[in-house]
C-alpha cells in the first residue's frame, strides 16, 4: 500500500498572552517616546487653523508620555504645550495644564535623583564636608548643596584637587551674587548636573588663559 505524507499546519507558538488580552504597541507605552510623533504633534498644535477638539485629542495622546527635558526642548513641544496652558478655550487649557503638570513632575523626579555616592577616606570626607558647608552658606539648602557637591566631585574624577576647590568657590559666589540662579536651583527648576557642568567650563576657561 502506498503511503501518503499529510502536512499539518503548525500551530503558532504561544506568546504567553491570552486571547482576551492584546499586547501593547510601542506607541501605547508611556516610557517610549517617538521623536517624529512629538514633532508632528508640535506642528499640529502650532497650527492656528486646528480646531479645539483636535487640540484636545492630541493633548490627551501626549498625556502619558514621558519625554526627556532635552527632547521637549529640541522638538519644541514643551514650549507649545506651555503656551496652550493659557489658551482661550478652557477645555484646551485644562488639557494642556494636565500634560504640562505631568511632564514637570516627571522631570523634577529625574532631577532630584542623587548620583551614586562613593566611599571616601577620612581626609577627603572632611574636605567634602567643608565644600558642602560652603555651598550651603550661600544657597541655604543643605539637601541640594550636598547633591551639587556630589556632581562636582564626580566631574573632577573623584579627586579633591585645585579644580575641585575652584569650582566649589565659583558655585558659592555664584549663589551669593545671583539671586535668580539661587531661586531656580532651590525651586528645582534647574538641572543640577548641567549647572555644575557650566561652572566647571568657566573654571577651565580661566585655567586656559593662565
Amino acid at each position: 500500500m502506498d503511503k501518503f505524507l499529510i502536512k499539518k499546519t503548525k500551530e503558532p507558538p504561544s506568546s504567553g498572552i491570552s486571547r482576551g488580552m492584546k499586547q501593547a504597541s510601542l506607541h501605547q507605552l508611556g516610557g517610549v517616546v517617538i521623536l517624529e510623533d512629538l514633532t508632528s504633534a508640535n506642528q499640529q498644535l502650532s497650527n492656528p487653523e486646528i480646531s479645539p477638539d483636535q487640540k484636545i485629542y492630541i493633548l490627551n495622546k501626549l498625556k502619558n508620555k514621558k519625554p526627556a527635558k532635552e527632547i521637549l526642548k529640541s522638538t519644541g513641544i514643551g514650549r507649545t504645550v506651555h503656551r496652550l496652558c493659557r489658551d482661550e478655550n478652557p477645555i484646551v487649557s485644562c488639557a494642556a495644564n494636565e500634560v504640562y503638570g505631568f511632564w514637570k513632575t516627571h522631570i523634577l523626579h529625574l532631577l532630584r535623583r542623587k548620583p551614586i555616592e562613593v566611599e571616601s577616606d577620612a581626609e577627603t570626607k572632611r574636605g567634602r564636608a567643608s565644600a558642602k558647608k560652603m555651598i550651603n552658606l550661600a544657597l541655604n539648602n543643605s539637601v541640594i548643596a550636598e547633591e551639587i557637591e556630589i556632581h562636582v566631585f564626580i566631574k573632577c574624577k573623584k579627586i579633591m584637587n585645585h579644580t575641585y576647590n575652584r569650582v566649589i568657590r565659583k558655585i558659592h559666589f555664584c549663589f551669593k551674587g545671583n539671586e535668580d540662579q539661587k531661586r531656580r536651583v532651590n525651586e528645582m527648576n534647574s538641572d543640577l548636573k548641567e549647572f555644575v557642568e557650566e561652572m566647571y567650563r568657566d573654571v577651565m576657561k580661566v585655567y586656559a588663559k593662565q
